[in-house]
């Protein structure tokens, strides 16, 4: 019995829509697809949210796109985002600590729709990629070299001065290094000076309507309703100016994931998204990232990872806590984990 809306005074407060949005989300995971349609088709023909016109204001509240979002204040509550994951060269010491890889890069595609040939650029002396032809949510989402953040044309290079970049291990931290040539835009407060001094206060969107839209795709697929699964990804496109994806079959739920995968890129989802697909074990296992070493105009691919990485099968299922196991003689710790 939620509200649809509350008074300005609770607002923020759980509402009707959020909570089918929440259940449109949960189904997916559940593999009850009719039920995540039918939630997530109750919050588009409420026709109470959009997608706002641009993406980089997508995540940042306040607007028509939000669902649920939690706020903050110089005051408190307030967050360090900003610390975590700005350049060196925005004054803080020990940010830098997650970049975008290469292989997150090459999930965009170029502004007419079509796929860019990243091969010519996987060699040790590249000249810089034309980042400038991808579409607008890699730029709203990543800093890369020649962009501008915060008033400077980033270099993120070897002794760059706007963006320095650092070999993985060279040495134990890489605080507010690239060891990818690249570093975290999206959901960053680029209007955040004084980082070192001052916390941060943008709003986290834990629920938005484009991922709604995408859920509804997602379960319409499951249920052989491809029209539907195209009309809402194709909404979600449409918004950058990208042309529609008329796939069918395994063709399509490729393309939905890497929709899916740039789209709410960031915000939490991808690493779940792979283990409900029980997809993680076959593409995260024996698997290296990579980027760019990028001194003055040259532009060297580099494994970024320098081991490959490892997803069994069995890490699906996480096992039960050893502390649990010893409170109860009648639990039984998994096949898999014994």
């Amino acid at each position: 019995n939620l509200p649809e809306s509350w008074s300005d005074q609770d607002k923020g407060r759980l509402t009707k829509y959020a909570a089918l949005a929440f259940k449109s989300r949960a189904m997916l995971f559940a593999g009850r697809w009719q039920s995540a349609y039918d939630a997530a088709d109750a919050v588009v023909k409420s026709r109470k949210f959009d997608l706002v016109d641009d993406y980089a204001e997508s995540w940042k509240g306040g607007n028509e796109e939000s669902i649920l979002e939690f706020k903050y204040d110089e005051l408190g509550p307030f967050h360090y985002f900003d610390k975590y994951y700005v350049p060196l060269s925005d004054g803080y010491e020990f940010g830098g600590m997650g970049t975008p890889t290469q292989e997150m890069v090459e999930s965009y595609e170029k502004a007419d729709g079509t796929k860019m040939d990243w091969k010519p650029y996987h060699i040790t002396n590249a000249t810089r990629p034309p980042y400038e032809d991808l579409e607008p949510r890699f730029k709203a989402t990543v800093i890369y070299p020649g962009c501008v953040w915060k008033g400077n044309v980033m270099q993120n290079s070897v002794n760059g001065t706007y963006g320095t970049f650092m070999a993985y291990r060279e040495q134990p931290y890489s605080y507010g290094l690239t060891t990818t040539g690249y570093f975290l835009r999206k959901l960053m407060d680029e209007s955040l000076i004084d980082v070192k001094g001052k916390p941060s206060t943008q709003t986290w969107v834990e629920i938005r309507y484009a991922e709604v839209l995408l859920n509804k795709a997602e379960a319409a697929y499951r249920l052989n309703r491809i029209s539907d699964a195209r009309d809402a990804m194709n909404e979600v496109r449409a918004r950058v100016n990208l042309p529609p994806k008329n796939s069918s079959g395994d063709e399509w739920f490729n393309d939905y994931r890497n929709e899916r995968k740039v789209e709410l890129a960031y915000e939490g989802h991808l690493f779940w998204d792979m283990r409900r697909w029980k997809l993680a074990h076959i593409e995260y296992n024996n698997y290296r990232c990579h980027g760019f070493k990028i001194i003055g105009e040259n532009y060297e691919y580099i494994d970024v990872d320098y081991q490959d990485r490892k997803f069994s099968a069995k890490n699906y299922i996480l096992p039960i806590p050893d502390s649990e196991l010893a409170n109860n003689s009648l639990i039984e710790q998994y096949d898999s984990w014994k």
